[in-house]
């Protein structure tokens, strides 16, 4: 009886384990893949590549992080962006960040009637909770925006794996715009410290860049068709510049969440893993 209770202990044991692996294992497998990438004004054939070769990925999420056309106060642009990312619309959700060559037009909103008008907002998806910033309009100490941003920092649940903000001018570059055009590291590091947002992706400079700065992943991803720009400086956080057209393929799981960022050839340009805390 003592051998038999003893073998029923360890075979439930490791029963126990197969259930636990196994049902990791089958969570990681469900998780769908997030395209986020930018700045596609010029060059329609390679935004169609882009396109082309995001969708082939089957993302179950597309962000952009703005510059979606040149002019946004021109509606034969909006009209091409539709024809372009028609397919992308109609496979994956779409959410959308606001870029300087919107210029604030109505006819973004237009594009996007799900936005109902909001320039900022969260989104969650694959256990990924998602902040879309303006970059455009005000973030200092009690505008709304930064109202808004604290507010939904606040209730960002536990039970979220991770935390990544997207907003169109990036905080650290070394391409042809000057580094924080628009000064909002004095503003946005601190919180993005305490409310611990692992990555931020924005674009504006039309490269890849990838920095690190006190644990956070800064991207820059404006690879998106725009003519491209070259790297005009030197970064102490900077790991990663290619001037290249390419899109940012996220892969989250239970523990971890893996980054590609794969060129219109689908070859892997930079390929890295942020851990859960």
């Amino acid at each position: 009886m003592r051998i038999m209770r003893s073998f029923r202990k360890k075979f439930s044991g490791i029963l126990l384990c197969f259930i636990l692996f196994s049902g990791a294992f089958l969570s990681s497998a469900i998780a769908g893949d997030i395209a986020i990438f930018g700045d596609s004004q010029h060059n329609e054939s390679i935004q169609r590549k882009v396109v082309q070769t995001v969708l082939s990925f089957k993302p179950s999420a597309v962000f952009r992080v703005g510059d979606n056309v040149d002019n946004g106060n021109d509606p034969a642009q909006w009209k091409l962006f539709k024809d372009i990312n028609g397919p992308l619309l109609k496979a994956a959700d779409y959410f959308p960040a606001l870029g300087n060559h919107e210029e604030e037009s109505p006819l973004y909103f237009d594009t996007f009637p799900f936005l109902d008008h909001k320039r900022w907002y969260s989104v969650e998806r694959e256990g990924i909770h998602f902040i879309v910033l303006d970059s455009n309009s005000g973030l200092s100490s009690g505008s709304d925006q930064y109202n808004w941003l604290i507010s939904d920092l606040k209730k960002i649940k536990e039970d979220v794996r991770f935390r990544i903000a997207i907003f169109h001018h990036p905080i650290f570059d070394v391409g042809v715009h000057g580094a924080d055009e628009k000064r909002l590291g004095p503003i946005l590091l601190p919180l993005l410290q305490r409310y611990r947002i692992c990555a931020v992706f924005s674009g504006h400079d039309h490269n890849y860049q990838r920095f690190i700065y006190k644990g956070i992943y800064f991207i820059v991803t404006g690879g998106g068709g725009s003519n491209l720009y070259e790297q005009a400086r030197k970064s102490p956080y900077l790991y990663k510049f290619e001037e290249t057209y390419h899109f940012c393929l996220l892969s989250p799981r239970i523990y971890s969440l893996r980054i590609r960022i794969i060129g219109i050839d689908s070859h892997t340009i930079d390929d890295f893993t942020i851990h859960k805390e």
